[in-house]
């Protein structure tokens, strides 16, 4: 089989065992509003948590020893919101909104590494209400500007991009966008691109013939345009849409079924040109999942292939080339009612109603795709955990870009005492696994699928423990 070079990165070797771990001490962050790693700026790691509308800003060496820490306050902080803090290589924004003469005004202040002040300005007034509008705010991926949005009534989305350079509103629009986030079940997801682009993409008519995406889309070039993507009599149990930045094209990637919607029976992919036009030919690829593939994945032989369950299309990676990787989890949530009656049989009317919820991340699978369609190889990476009541925050994994690989990091248990493990994927699909810690006796509870990638063989991972914080370094 031919061997593709792809990713983002170029992959030559598989990785070596090396590497070096470092974990701060303890930050207690009690009943903040957030937390979050804002990046690596001047060989220092900068780390924030939210209080009462301040800003607490905490800077850590290579060795995640503490070097500092500031408080910045937004303008009018009794009633300013922060939306989110985006940092860079050079410097980071906070994004807030504020009140002020019943205005509700949109506000970035930009800081430098050293928590110097470069810039403060309004970007946009959002409205004019008696209340604070609810809104949401999407981040692009070279982390340069920000989609600011409001949805209005379940019919209307009221949008705007900023960018974090100029910190210049670069337009401001209203889209019509029918029963959006009415609870109805409908697949829903918006795509802002590096150029200010955004889709909003909605899903209709599943269980029938006319099942297919319809999709809102603004570009500056070309304002507000519309077009359906119909399905071809694929139904389908999950969906990931993500934009190239590179190639400048929108991909899908979706599980199907064909009479059990619990278990699909193969995936489907297909990539939308960034000048698509409602009717214009829709390329859908599809692949079924062998025999072989799903003895391997369940691991135990199989003579009724009859699909898998519980997978969900977590991420997909871009490759220069114009293909792609499709990443996909098993994830299972299980919702159980433990009844209790506390006070004895003669007190019946008085049980109390506990409801638990189980969560189960197992398995991943990782497929190549070729822009043409056509799948090059799937590697399993095998895994099990499972927590209760915790949102999952401590399952699933943490995806790096390495220049020699890409590395998949887990835990291998939902405790503290556990191993911490890691994949190895290269670019022929070959893969090996490693362990790279134990937590035993550190006091870490690690949220990998929290953790931020902050330079070309380097992530923090946030470790979260009963309002506790610690963060955790890893340089491979």
């Amino acid at each position: 089989m031919k061997k593709y070079l792809f990713f983002l990165y170029c992959f030559f070797t598989m990785s070596g065992m090396a590497q070096t771990v470092d974990i701060s001490e303890d930050i207690y962050v009690g009943n903040t509003e957030g937390y979050g790693i804002i990046g690596k700026m001047n060989d220092r790691i900068l780390f924030y948590h939210l209080d009462n509308g301040v800003v607490k800003c905490r800077a850590y060496d290579a060795k995640m020893r503490k070097i500092w820490e500031r408080d910045l306050e937004a303008d009018r902080k009794n009633t300013a919101k922060i939306l989110d803090i985006v940092g860079n290589k050079t410097d980071f924004s906070v994004i807030y909104q504020y009140r002020k003469k019943n205005r509700n005004i949109i506000k970035i202040q930009k800081y430098d590494g050293q928590v110097k002040l470069l810039d403060s300005v309004s970007v946009c007034e959002w409205s004019q209400e008696l209340g604070s509008p609810t809104l949401h705010l999407q981040v692009s991926e070279d982390k340069k500007s920000v989609l600011i949005y409001e949805i209005i009534s379940h019919n209307r989305i009221k949008a705007a991009a900023i960018s974090l350079d100029s910190l210049k509103t670069k337009w401001v629009e209203t889209f019509d966008t029918p029963n959006w986030n009415s609870n109805d079940d409908h697949f829903e997801q918006i795509i802002f691109t590096n150029q200010y682009d955004v889709f909003f993409i909605r899903e209709e008519d599943i269980l029938r013939e006319k099942h297919r995406f319809e999709v809102s889309k603004y570009s500056i070039e070309d304002g507000k345009t519309r077009f359906s993507l119909p399905l071809n009599g694929y139904p389908h149990l999950e969906t990931k849409f993500s934009f190239d930045n590179i190639n400048r094209h929108l991909v899908a990637v979706a599980l199907y079924y064909s009479k059990n919607m619990a278990k699909a029976i193969g995936y489907l992919s297909f990539i939308i040109p960034l000048d698509y036009k409602e009717n214009d030919p829709l390329s859908i690829h599809v692949k079924a999942f062998d025999d072989e593939f799903v003895t391997a994945f369940i691991g135990k032989k199989t003579t009724d292939n009859k699909g898998l369950v519980d997978l969900r299309v977590q991420e997909i990676v871009h490759r220069r080339d114009g293909g792609f990787l499709a990443i996909i989890e098993q994830v299972k949530i299980v919702q159980r009612r433990i009844t209790e009656n506390p006070l004895g049989r003669y007190y019946a009317h008085t049980e109390i109603n506990n409801i638990l919820m189980d969560y189960y991340l197992d398995n991943i699978f990782a497929v190549s795709i070729g822009s043409d369609g056509i799948t090059h190889w799937k590697s399993i990476f095998y895994k099990k955990q499972f927590s209760q009541s915790d949102d999952g925050r401590y399952s699933s994994y943490c995806l790096v870009k390495t220049p020699s690989s890409l590395r998949f990091l887990f835990n291998d248990d939902i405790e503290r005492a556990t191993t911490v493990s890691e994949y190895t994927l290269n670019s022929v699909g070959e893969t090996a696994r490693h362990s790279i810690m134990n937590t035993a006796g550190q006091d870490v509870l690690l949220r990998f699928h929290d953790a931020v990638q902050v330079g070309a063989n380097e992530v923090i991972v946030p470790s979260d423990d009963r309002r506790h914080v610690k963060l955790l370094r890893i340089q491979f």
